[in-house]
């Protein structure tokens, strides 16, 4: 009987520390589950803001895109707006300049400025040089109708008064003639 007995309370000490065993086993099974849920959750919270990041990425990428295309489409608008002019200018540059002449400098803070168109006389172009050695000469308009014409640009209040300005320094007595009287454009 002692030997049962022994074969007995061996069992149960077996069966006891087998129970004691799977306890601990199925515990660590259970810590080791909440753990990967807990790390689960975790990284299903960082995937959803990774997705809500790449997604803002994405929609400021696409953002990004038309604005570059607008931009591209802009600088392409602004190349031709460049050419356009820049052949304007060229244009603008290429066509003969008229002369302007100011006879008298301190005459032009009369109010307005009016330009003059004097036409000599044939046999009289060479000599009219009284009033072009004291002239100062500003070039911007475009060239006259006539050969031979000068434009003065003279200060008077009206055009009757800058026609009279300019039949004093250029009488027809001497083969001048005034074409016409215009307010002066600038540009």
């Amino acid at each position: 009987m002692s030997a049962a007995l022994l074969a007995n309370i061996g069992l149960i000490i077996l069966l006891l520390y087998s129970l004691i065993q799977f306890a601990l086993t199925a515990r660590t099974i259970e810590d080791d589950r909440r753990v990967r849920e807990r790390r689960l959750g975790r990284l299903e919270e960082e995937l959803g803001h990774a997705t809500a990041a790449a997604n803002d990425a994405k929609a400021t990428a696409e953002g990004s895109a038309r604005e570059v295309a607008g931009l591209e489409e802009a600088v392409a608008t602004l190349r031709a707006t460049r050419a356009e002019a820049d052949a304007k200018l060229r244009e603008l540059q290429s066509t003969p300049r008229r002369r302007l002449i100011v006879p008298d400098k301190t005459a032009l803070v009369h109010g307005r400025l009016w330009e003059v168109t004097v036409i000599p006389a044939a046999n009289s172009v060479a000599a009219n040089t009284d009033g072009a050695g004291a002239a100062s000469v500003i070039e911007g308009a475009q060239v006259g109708a006539q050969v031979g014409a000068q434009v003065y640009l003279f200060g008077a209040t009206t055009d009757r008064d800058a026609r009279f300005r300019a039949e004093q320094r250029f009488p027809t007595s001497l083969g001048y003639r005034v074409q016409k009287v215009e307010r002066f454009k600038r540009g």
